[in-house]
């Protein structure tokens, strides 16, 4: 099944793509043979799956590259690049297991292999084998990896043995690194803490608490949970309702302040060597994920679950990398392992049906948001994410009723529910029921503070009926203002300059528009039109058949066709005199 759908996406490319597929067919039909684990090896074999492992690669199947790595294998068991590719993509797959064989394998040939080291010393973390852990740790070679991973390694593994003198000693080597000072305070504080050195734990924790401007989610996780089980509930419940203000109604934060009215003592965060590894491990694959190194914030992050398999935020957040890397099917399969009694529960079955409709199976993803709505009958998510995918499939009607059902549940109007009166207003404007419509979005704008998604709809849409024309223009410039790098609004403006009939202007705003959102039909159509209105009838056409380029809807690739037939009729009266 795999290998055939690996031939059909390489028999769709160039020629040379056809001629690639050949290759793998023979070689692949040769698999099918059953030749691996014959005497006599099948070079034609070999070469089909190595090619096949490093497409699938490419295309970030990690699961499919995994496999044919070892089965390339099967045919050329000494090959060290192939035994390291498998090593990594095993890994990356979340089949440490397999990873572990051929870690074993690589340092037989290349005994300071950091990456191989590092699985081995995880592997005997996990098994409290903390001096073999050790071990592992110093006989990889020198580098970043070892400065901070192997150094949290060693640090938890003496805490394991015991020696949280030792531990503290191996921690204290990165005071000379800024970089590493957040690591060093935070695991100084679970070190302590695991260890019921509740003195130097709250030193630590205030440290990492006001080292981190009380942003850190995992920081206040741990803090609060230990500030609780030594009884300070109200500095606990300060802390968490401090993050709230940054991240309102995180579902997390919002079970810690339950826990609290409940007078239930919670766990530590941190309970063994293992889980306090996840820890760094889960730290280093956001901090990497930041910063777009997709598939080394995976392999990290399944080093994570591997020490930790109830991990929760881990998954979800490698759940997150894979929407990132465009493999949906495996992000809804990442999701469905968090449980039912998990705060992060909700959140992961809505971005099932959020992912299960970008995989064109809305009714799938509608059928889940219903079911969950009635699951938590008191939560307004489920249904803003329900109408937020039947909006974007143009259901107007059924959306605008799903967030009216929100909006009731919510009562008062808040800061916190802009966006639903914002997405409702869109709605209503959509099914030209401006009066209607016109209320929400200026409700979304006063308590959104003048969000810029706002100022521009609302904006926009009083400039298409030639209503509150020079508030609406100052309000446009000014999203414009807040965001001047996206495209869209940029549009917006120059789009409203050519409605009130001020070209030249127009393509200033909407060359910038391109530049900015390059991809988008009906921006580089905008643009044709305004350079048509100028004179610039050559450079308009081909603005023009650049925009059918881009696969726009039906209605606009049939209106810009017409007009690269017939041009543009006469210009327009403008909505109002120019001169805006």
């Amino acid at each position: 099944m795999i290998k055939s759908a690996v031939i059909r996406r390489l028999w769709t490319r160039s020629a040379g793509g056809r001629l690639l597929s050949l290759m793998l067919i023979v070689g692949l039909s040769a698999c099918a043979a059953g030749d691996f684990g014959a005497s006599q090896r099948n070079p034609e074999s070999l070469y089909g799956n190595y090619l096949a492992g490093r497409y699938a690669g490419s295309l970030r199947d990690m699961d499919a590259a995994a496999s044919y790595y070892e089965q390339a294998l099967a045919e050329d068991p000494e090959n060290p690049f192939i035994i390291e590719r498998a090593f990594l993509l095993s890994v990356t797959a979340g089949n440490v297991p397999a990873g572990l064989r051929f870690a074993r394998q690589i340092i037989e040939t290349s005994p300071d292999n950091r990456t191989a080291r590092l699985v081995l010393a995880l592997s005997e973390l996990k098994a409290g084998h903390y001096d073999q852990a050790i071990s592992e740790i110093d006989a990889a070679a020198p580098g970043p990896f070892t400065a901070l991973v192997g150094t949290l390694v060693k640090a938890w593994a003496e805490a394991g043995r015991g020696d949280v003198e030792a531990a503290g000693a191996i921690l204290d080597s990165f005071r000379d690194r800024p970089a590493f000072d957040l690591f060093r305070i935070m695991h100084e504080a679970m070190i302590a803490d695991y260890m019921e050195d509740a003195g130097k734990a709250r030193t630590a924790y205030i440290q990492s608490q006001n080292a981190s401007s009380g942003a850190s989610l995992r920081i206040v996780e741990a803090y609060g949970r230990f500030l609780e089980r030594q009884g300070d509930v109200d500095l606990a419940r300060e802390i968490y309702n401090n993050y709230a203000r940054l991240a309102p109604n995180h579902p997390i934060i919002q079970a810690s302040l339950a826990r609290i009215e409940a007078e239930q003592t919670p766990s530590r965060l941190v309970s063994s060597p293992p889980e306090g590894l996840a820890e760094a491990l889960y730290g280093l694959s956001s901090a990497l994920a930041q910063e777009s190194g997709i598939d080394i914030s995976i392999l990290y992050i399944q080093l994570a679950l591997y020490l930790r398999p109830d991990f929760d935020v881990a998954r979800t957040l490698l759940a997150d990398l894979y929407e990132r890397a465009d493999r949906l099917e495996d992000a809804v399969a990442t999701y469905g392992v968090v449980p039912r009694n998990s705060p992060l529960y909700e959140n992961a079955q809505i971005q099932i049906a959020v992912n299960l409709d970008r995989m064109d199976r809305p009714k799938d993803g509608v059928a889940r948001l219903k079911a969950l709505a009635r699951a938590f009958p008191a939560s307004l998510e489920p249904l803003t994410a329900l109408g937020d995918i039947l909006r974007g499939r143009e259901d107007y009607e059924a959306a605008s009723i799903e967030y009216s059902k929100a909006i009731t549940l919510a009562g008062e109007p808040s800061p916190r529910t802009w966006t639903i009166y914002y997405a409702r207003g869109m709605c209503l404007e959509r099914l030209k029921r401006w009066d209607e419509a016109e209320k929400d979005l200026k409700l979304a704008l006063k308590l959104s503070n003048e969000h810029p998604l706002v100022l521009n709809y609302l904006g926009y849409s009083w400039i298409e009926q030639g209503a509150n024309l020079d508030e609406a223009m100052a309000m446009i410039q000014k999203a414009v203002d807040l965001r001047p790098d996206d495209g869209f609004i940029v549009d917006s403006l120059g789009w409203a300059h050519y409605r009130l009939g001020n070209f030249e202007a127009a393509v200033t705003h909407l060359e910038r528009a391109v530049e900015l959102q390059p991809e988008d039909p009906t921006i580089n159509d905008h643009l044709g039109d305004a350079f048509w209105r100028v004179g610039r009838k050559i450079e308009a056409r081909f603005q023009w058949l650049h925009a059918l380029e881009l696969d726009p809807e039906a209605d606009l690739a049939a209106a810009i066709q017409e007009k690269l037939e017939s041009g543009l009729g006469p210009t327009p009266e403008p909505d109002r005199a120019a001169g805006l």
